[in-house]
């Protein structure tokens, strides 16, 4: 579309928020760099209506700049995940973590956006993002990555490590577990389990960790309780030997 096909008061604001550096505007963003929340509104209905503005939820619009050919454009997926958390705590996780971990070479097909208010599936010009809602407490050993003019917040590959028991069934977050033992950064990671609020977790990854050799006393501030057993496979029967250290019933 012609720069000519666009009103003054189009091009002024389309070239504010180009010069701001956001991919990502939300309603509120866009009226404070209109005279009046009126003004605002009926710039957002035409730019929408000439595909600059881009809705991806509820008062919350993709930037697409006048320099993309034709109008098309995606957007970076983080920035676009980041505002689906519209405000709450929360994290790029699961997949596309691990893949950039290293701890698979499976190509992401979901973007997981990890969060303390919202559950949610949605398709944004072509890519799946699911929000999965966690308590509060499972939000911890993060980092923010710059993506543009955006800070994203990943776990770290410690806090990563343990998404894995979470995503994948236990022999495969095991087999993940052993191959990159030798590059996380032990203690952390130890710490980072003691405080996970999942018990059956903290168990099979203690459990895991003895048998890969690391010495009981450096896991003894993870705590699994004193009442029940877990069992270490869920798919298998409830059946197996009992490791009272761990409580954890080897059912594999």
């Amino acid at each position: 579309m012609k720069i000519s096909s666009f009103s003054a008061a189009e091009i002024e604001l389309l070239t504010r928020l180009e010069f701001e550096g956001k991919e990502i505007y939300t309603r509120e963003q866009i009226v404070s760099f209109c005279k009046t929340k009126l003004k605002a509104v009926y710039l957002i209905k035409k730019l929408l209506e000439k595909k600059r503005l881009r809705k991806t939820v509820k008062n919350v619009y993709l930037l697409v700049p006048m320099k993309a050919p034709g109008g098309q454009w995606a957007g970076n997926e983080y920035i676009i995940a980041k505002a689906l958390a519209r405000g709450a705590n929360y994290y790029i996780g699961y997949s596309p973590v691990f893949s950039s971990y290293g701890f698979t070479d499976q190509v992401a097909r979901v973007i997981y956006v990890i969060n303390d208010h919202y559950s949610a599936k949605k398709d944004i010009f072509g890519t799946a993002y699911k929000m999965v809602k966690v308590m509060s407490d499972k939000l911890y050993g993060l980092e923010e990555r710059r993506i543009g003019s955006e800070f994203v917040a990943f776990p770290k590959k410690e806090r990563a490590m343990i998404d894995v028991f979470e995503f994948y069934a236990t022999d495969r977050a095991a087999g993940i577990l052993n191959k990159q033992l030798k590059q996380l950064n032990l203690p952390l990671f130890i710490e980072y389990v003691a405080q996970y609020p999942v018990r059956i977790i903290r168990r099979k990854i203690g459990y895991l960790l003895e048998q890969l050799g690391i010495e009981g006393t450096r896991l003894n501030k993870i705590k699994v309780g004193d009442k029940g057993y877990s069992p270490l496979y869920g798919k298998c029967s409830g059946r197996g030997k009992v490791n009272k250290k761990w409580r954890i019933i080897i059912n594999g």
